[in-house]
């Protein structure tokens, strides 16, 4: 029998090389970057070639990975069919759902499984991305909230987006927040994906942040929540994601009451169209507000 390449170097490495990051692949499998490196490393040593340029701050694949990442998405699109295939026969039906990392950890996987108990015939398969959907990935609906993500597919909104300013109490009691148009002595904590919820927040709220100590960015929501957790500064994030942190104190708002709306979520739709579908897309609207 041949010897067959471990399936989570390459699920690593089609990842990477699709979305053009180590960090994103990450994302999407739900690794760390390391792991990910760690994978490909791995495929590059048993296919004795390189598959990836690796600079200080980015990666591109080599003439051969660019080959072999052609055989990699058809052999995992060809996988993902087979499956859903065998669970078909098995009288399982599967609804592969292509969503955002932070939103699929902090919203939609803590309830699925109300949703899982309504309709257990029904199997949940989840990938996560960031960025435009790529419509030539294997999946039956999206879930994204940046309407120039949504590829030209059919999108329909459930579920509204508040954010609100976020810190620790540790923060807030030796640095206190007088005003929300007052933060000119503050830390920003910036998120490089969500650029916009800061820029909201001072479109409702004008103040004066370039004489502020520089701004502590980051890539990631979640990285975000744990630096205002840690009292690294004020944070601008969406309600849907800190709302433990709040319940459990450990996040404040100095303005509970002061929300902006930053976005409204949609399920997009493309070709398959049937009870599951419809099913999954009726669950997910009863969330509107």
């Amino acid at each position: 029998m041949k010897k067959i390449h471990s399936l989570p170097h390459l699920s690593a490495f089609e990842a990477a090389a699709r979305l053009g990051s180590f960090s994103a692949a990450a994302d999407e499998l739900f690794l760390t970057t390391g792991a990910v490196s760690r994978h490909i490393r791995s495929l590059e040593a048993q296919l004795g070639i390189t598959l990836f340029y690796r600079g200080h701050k980015s990666v591109r694949l080599t003439q051969a990975g660019e080959n072999f990442s052609r055989t990699a998405s058809r052999v995992i699109g060809e996988l993902f069919a087979a499956e859903s295939a065998l669970k078909a026969s098995a009288g399982q039906q599967r609804l592969v759902v292509h969503s955002l990392p932070t939103f699929t950890m902090h919203w939609l996987m803590p309830k699925l499984a109300a949703f899982n108990e309504r309709h257990p015939g029904v199997a949940i398969d989840i990938t996560t991305g960031i960025g435009a959907v790529d419509r030539n990935t294997p999946f039956d609906v999206a879930i994204r909230r940046d309407p120039a993500h949504f590829s030209g597919l059919k999108a329909l909104p459930f579920l509204q987006e508040d954010s609100l300013l976020v810190c620790s109490q540790s923060y807030l009691h030796a640095r206190p927040v007088i005003a929300p148009d007052t933060l000119g002595e503050h830390t920003a904590i910036r998120i490089r994906a969500r650029e916009d919820l800061w820029r909201s927040w001072l479109n409702a709220y004008p103040t004066a942040l370039d004489a502020s100590p520089p701004p502590l960015t980051l890539d990631h929501t979640f990285a975000a929540i744990q630096a205002a957790e840690d009292g690294l500064g004020l944070a601008v994030v969406p309600y849907l994601f800190c709302a433990k942190h709040l319940s459990s104190g450990r996040l404040v708002s100095p303005f509970p009451t002061l929300t902006i709306r930053t976005g409204v979520y949609s399920l997009l739709l493309r070709d398959r169209d049937d009870d599951v579908v419809r099913t999954f897309a009726a669950w997910l609207q009863a969330f509107q507000a």
